[in-house]
């Protein structure tokens, strides 16, 4: 299946996509919003049991343009 291309903005809403997927996503848009020259970016992973949003704060903390 070919990548699906979005466009970039300073907001990321991870409502539509798939858990698993979330990891490779968020530091590919991290890589984006830097190349693009994006100061500060908002991510939305919604309420809930809290997976989502642990996997979120895992990925961004392993990214080293993350502060």
């Amino acid at each position: 299946m070919p990548p699906v291309r979005i466009p970039i903005t300073d907001v990321l809403d991870l409502h539509t996509f798939h858990p698993r997927d979330l990891p490779l996503l968020i530091e590919d848009y991290i890589e984006e919003c830097v190349r693009l020259g994006f100061r500060s970016v908002r991510i939305v992973h919604g309420k809930g049991s809290g997976v989502q949003k642990r996997r979120v704060q895992a990925a961004l903390g392993r990214n080293r343009h993350v502060r």
